[in-house]
């Protein structure tokens, strides 16, 4: 795990390597091995063993928590003002960023280790140890989101691309290209529309829109766009996008290129998103003293006195159950 400026806190590779040009740091090689010995970067493997697994109790949110000396999912009841968490997941985890869940409740983690190229992990519903580890197509895994098909889309800043998984397969049977560098945050729309963010310059950061089933974009945002992390859409088709060194969130309407509005209150260094079907948006807190996941009603500018903070330290990617698919 590797500590980086921006306040202190510690962020896995890929998203961390990218926001480091930002503050000014020096820049290690995407791809480049760490100190740590490659063995300690595999995955645990499924486990034979019986997993007792947690209580399903919706809605639950799924917080991907990163950290020196912590690295899993915590995943929480929405039913206090500071819950504490139902249950942490640790197996097959190792440097998480982004995580997203299918309408069947399985969970998905990108793992992104100093020491190597990263895996996804994939977790069934209620249970803590994965049932499957993808690595095929896997290389510095950002953030990740389902479509309407119920596939899996994985942004890889180590291959500048973006890779599709139909369910139940480990290898990937898509890959967009065209218009990437250092894919970061993705989000689908119910048109089949992807959002990508690319993680470039302060100066040139910007989103690019693909239209369903093209591969190559048909329009790209960049006003409000600086250092785009997570981002997500809610049921209207609003775009959800978290400028994490600009320390806001833009909104921008379905079809629309310029935001109109933006949320800035108790945002700091925001990286996940996620959205349920109320329009309720969830938020992650990077900087590490004010971790946290911040919850806004639809339309709302100002978020609600509700907040997650109880075992969280550098919060990366968020996932919200049941969620919100296109």
């Amino acid at each position: 795990m590797k500590s980086f400026g921006l306040g202190t806190y510690a962020l896995s590779g890929g998203v961390a390597v990218a926001l480091l040009t930002a503050c000014g740091g020096s820049q290690p090689a995407i791809g480049a091995l760490g100190a740590m010995p490659q063995s300690l970067a595999e995955p645990a493997q499924p486990t034979t063993s019986q997993d007792r697994g947690y209580k399903i109790t919706p809605p639950l949110l799924y917080v991907a928590n990163a950290t020196e000396t912590d690295n899993d999912v915590r995943v929480y009841h929405l039913g206090a003002k500071d819950p504490a968490p139902l249950a942490t997941i640790t197996n097959g985890i190792e440097d998480p960023n982004g995580n997203c869940i299918d309408g069947q409740g399985t969970l998905y983690v990108t793992n992104d280790p100093a020491s190597g190229p990263g895996w996804i992990s994939e977790y069934p519903l209620g249970k803590t140890a994965p049932s499957e580890i993808i690595r095929d197509g896997i290389s510095t895994p950002a953030f990740c989101a389902i479509d309407s098909k119920g596939n899996l889309w994985v942004t890889n800043i180590g291959l500048n691309d973006v890779a599709e998984y139909p369910k139940g397969f480990k290898k990937p049977q898509s890959i967009l290209t065209k218009g990437l560098i250092r894919a970061s945050g993705i989000a689908i729309d119910h048109s089949g529309n992807i959002y990508v963010g690319n993680l470039l310059t302060s100066a040139t950061s910007n989103i690019v829109v693909y239209a369903f089933g093209s591969k190559s974009p048909s329009r790209t945002i960049t006003d409000g766009i600086t250092w785009p992390a997570g981002m997500t859409v809610d049921a209207n088709g609003t775009l959800y996008v978290t400028n994490v060194v600009q320390s806001n969130v833009e909104e921008y309407r379905s079809g629309q290129d310029e935001p109109f509005q933006t949320i800035t209150d108790s945002m700091h260094q925001p990286a996940g998103a996620a959205v349920n079907e109320k329009g309720e948006l969830y938020v992650a807190n990077l900087e590490s003293e004010y971790s946290s996941v911040v919850e806004f009603r639809l339309g709302t500018l100002q978020p609600l006195k509700r907040q997650i903070s109880n075992g969280l330290f550098n919060p990366v990617g968020v996932a919200y159950y049941p969620p919100l698919l296109p």
